[in-house]
């Protein structure tokens, strides 16, 4: 039986299998669920093993049904030196200090490679470009490789940001993705532009597919809902 370890800081602590010398991706529900579907994908595409979880008596109170099993509603997963970090809800404010020095720890202890969290940012109108940021001027210029635009100024919410300035901190290199979005809702498509980005960051071969189909099909039903309403507004009597 494989060694659970606990790693706990103030109010939030990891239960885990040790996994060394990976990349850490993390992965929650920000503007247009970005990280979210990102990380269900990567669990489906890679078979990815769930090795553990973060426990909070400040988390809601919630669990995650999975093909009909309730988990963890914030989970950790490993395959092939890749390991997620995948909450089902925002983390709140007041706990997101905490988490990220939970997880910082956590990579400390099992001398991680590097952080990719992932998030989101709103534009008037979509491309389907990725930008970045990251936590050094090296992680910059590896950005800039992969012909990603950065992010100059701004600020950066939720627990990515707090996850750039604490693995700084520790000297961990991490970088940060946004994808594209119009507005909260999900984004299947954007978040297709972000698996395109791992893959050639990582080395992985995800396929993007299904998110492409799954938005094309989201796509359809809003044309044909605003056509519906087009009609109904089209048709009015007079008397």
């Amino acid at each position: 039986m494989v060694q659970m370890v606990e790693t706990e800081v103030e109010c939030c602590k990891i239960i885990s299998k040790d996994i060394e010398n990976a990349t850490v991706i993390e992965g929650s529900p920000e503007l247009g669920l970005i990280g979210n579907i990102v990380g269900w994908l990567l669990v489906e595409e890679l078979k990815m093993e769930e090795i553990g979880h973060i426990e909070s008596k400040h988390f809601p109170p919630l669990a995650v049904l999975y093909r009909g099993v309730a988990i963890h509603p914030f989970r950790i997963y490993n395959a092939d030196d890749v390991v997620l970090f995948l909450s089902d809800f925002v983390v709140p404010p007041d706990v997101t200090y905490d988490m990220t020095n939970v997880i910082v720890e956590w990579m400390k202890r099992n001398n991680s490679k590097e952080l990719i969290t992932l998030n989101s940012i709103a534009v008037p109108q979509k491309i389907n470009q990725v930008a970045a940021a990251a936590n050094s001027f090296e992680g910059l210029e590896r950005l800039g490789k992969l012909d990603l635009p950065i992010l100059p100024f701004g600020n950066i919410n939720g627990i990515s940001g707090t996850l750039l300035t604490r693995t700084r901190a520790s000297e961990i290199p991490a970088s940060c993705l946004f994808a594209e979005v119009l507005n909260q809702y999900p984004d299947p498509r954007a978040a297709a532009s972000v698996v395109d980005v791992l893959n050639r960051m990582l080395n992985i071969k995800v396929n993007s597919e299904p998110l492409l189909k799954e938005a094309e099909e989201i796509e359809t039903r809003l044309k044909e809902l605003a056509q519906a309403v087009q009609g109904e507004g089209g048709s009015q009597a007079y008397g």
